[in-house]
């Protein structure tokens, strides 16, 4: 029976994708693809009828490691790739494994990682992970596009599993890609660290310094200018950094926010800045009155917001989520507010509010630029006061409306 069991495991590895001789993304066409394809078609059947007449409930010490052989196969067959020709396809290998399994088992394959049965899921996606990552190291990663693949589908279903997930085990593949050059790996690198960063608990990083991995891997990505590859990054943020340790949680995001106000200050993107500025409010959101030591912040909010009223379409794009962050800081930083200091931001939102046509947004405006006044001294509000009496008469007869308001709203006899 072990000889049917080391046969099952031959046919296997003639049916996968064997290692490429150069990085898949070095030329178009690898000689491995053809070759993998007509070992596929010779010892496909011979797997079938291997697995038909051998039973795993019988073998469980053998099982296990047969089984995430199979299953890694089984994720190769349902992978895109320029390996899985039009006519491999027709074929529908993953069909076929899949009803023989379940004719046998009462199970399809796909569901293997789901529940317990005869084997023992955490087991089969340990050796699974185990077993890619063995073979996708730094060095070797692109020649196994097929491996890459696979393990973007296992990652692709992992909260649905029975299984817990160890960062350390499961995800250096994913910051191998989250580092890569190619955006494709990228992305499929950030996609899968968000999904593995959802199903880890606060716990997760308590022992050792993997989070620092993590961290650094994700940090590199900051300055990276792909809109796709900036929001992907900006998902995975709010996700790992509520789950370090206490003890570093303060200056790591200390870090992010500077790094996001950096990446602000820099940007000329006008659709790249709408996405750093929602992801600076989400900041400001769990960073809190940490956030108001960084005094560049007010200088970068003042000069976007002074963008929205020189030109209709900046401002049809980046004043919305200007102001959101802006009103997430004041929500959080109140306390901190000094008209010395931040009075321009008050005369930039006036300059806003004269430009706006929106009657929904002036009055949000409008109620902020009365908050701000009444964190004022009394003193200042006197200077505010003098400030809008002195406005030109010849003004838009509804600024001038919205300024004997803001003058009302002062505490002045």
């Amino acid at each position: 029976m072990i000889d049917t069991f080391v046969q099952i495991e031959e046919c296997i590895n003639n049916c996968l994708i064997s290692k490429l001789s150069t990085p898949y993304n070095e030329k178009d066409f690898h000689s491995e693809y053809q070759v993998r394809n007509n070992k596929l078609e010779q010892n496909f059947p011979k797997l079938l009828d291997l697995i038909e007449n051998v039973d795993f409930r019988q073998h469980p010490e053998i099982c296990s490691s047969t089984l995430y052989s199979l299953f890694i196969l089984y994720m190769e067959l349902r992978t895109d790739g320029p390996w899985n020709t039009e006519n491999s396809k027709a074929q529908d290998y993953p069909t076929k494994l899949n009803l023989a399994f379940e004719k046998k088992y009462s199970i399809k394959f796909e569901d293997i990682l789901l529940k317990d049965d005869f084997y023992k899921s955490q087991e089969v996606f340990d050796k699974s992970i185990k077993e890619l990552h063995q073979k996708m190291t730094l060095d070797d990663f692109k020649k196994y596009p097929g491996l890459i693949e696979v393990y973007y589908l296992i990652i692709s279903n992992v909260e649905k599993y029975n299984v817990t997930l160890n960062p350390v085990t499961v995800m250096p593949i994913a910051l191998l890609l989250v580092e890569d050059y190619i955006t494709s790996n990228k992305l499929k690198g950030l996609e899968c660290c968000l999904l593995i960063l959802e199903c880890l608990n606060l716990n997760s990083f308590t022992t050792g310094n993997y989070y620092e991995v993590v961290y650094m891997s994700l940090k590199k990505n900051m300055h990276e200018k792909d809109i796709d590859v900036t929001k992907a990054l900006f998902k995975c943020y709010p996700c790992f950094l509520p789950k370090l340790p206490l003890d570093v949680k303060k200056a790591k995001l200390d870090d992010v926010y500077s790094g996001i106000l950096d990446q602000l200050n820099m940007e000329t993107n006008l659709h790249r800045k709408v996405i750093c500025f929602n992801f600076t409010t989400k900041m400001i959101e769990m960073h809190q009155i940490h956030c108001a030591k960084k005094r560049i912040y007010k200088d970068i909010i003042h000069d976007n917001l002074d963008m929205c009223t020189t030109n209709v379409a900046v401002y049809d794009i980046l004043f919305q989520p200007a102001f959101e962050c802006l009103l997430t800081w004041i929500r959080n930083c109140w306390c901190t507010w000094n008209l010395v200091s931040d009075q321009k931001i008050l005369a930039v939102l006036l300059k806003v509010l004269y430009v706006t046509r929106d009657e929904k947004t002036k009055l949000q405006i409008q109620s902020l630029m009365m908050t701000l006044i009444s964190l004022c001294t009394l003193e200042e509000q006197h200077i505010i006061y003098k400030n809008l009496d002195s406005a030109p008469i010849t003004l838009h007869r509804d600024i001038m409306l919205r300024i004997k308001i803001l003058k009302e709203s002062m505490k002045i006899n």
